[in-house]
C-alpha cells in the first residue's frame, strides 16, 4: 500500500519538476524581453503565477515522498498537505489558463 503511495508522490515530484523547468524557462524568457512587448509584460504575471504552482507541487510531493520513505511518523501530515494542496493548486492553474 505506501509502495504505490510512495510511487503517486514520486511521479507528482518528477511531475512538478518537468513543469517547473519548462514554465520557469518560459518565465526567464519573458523577464528578459517584458520590455519589447506590452503582451509579453502583460502576460509575465500569469507565467509567474503558473512557475510557483508547480514549484508547490514539486516541493510538496518532493517532502511528502521523502518523509515517507524515510519512514517518518510525519508522513501522514505530509500526505494530508499534499493531498489538500492539489486542488487548490489546480484551480489556480486553470484559472490563470483561462485567463
Amino acid at each position: 500500500m505506501l509502495r504505490y503511495l510512495l510511487i503517486v508522490d514520486l511521479s507528482l515530484a518528477a511531475f512538478g519538476a518537468a513543469l517547473t523547468i519548462a514554465i520557469g524557462f518560459v518565465a526567464l524568457v519573458f523577464t528578459i524581453y517584458q520590455d519589447a512587448s506590452a503582451k509579453i509584460a502583460a502576460g509575465l504575471p500569469n507565467i509567474l503565477t503558473l512557475t510557483a504552482c508547480f514549484i508547490a507541487l514539486m516541493l510538496l510531493a518532493g517532502a511528502a515522498s521523502w518523509l515517507l520513505r524515510a519512514k517518518q511518523p510525519s508522513h501522514w501530515l505530509a500526505q494530508a498537505v499534499l493531498a489538500f494542496s492539489l486542488p487548490v493548486l489546480w484551480q489556480i492553474v486553470f484559472k490563470t489558463l483561462q485567463g
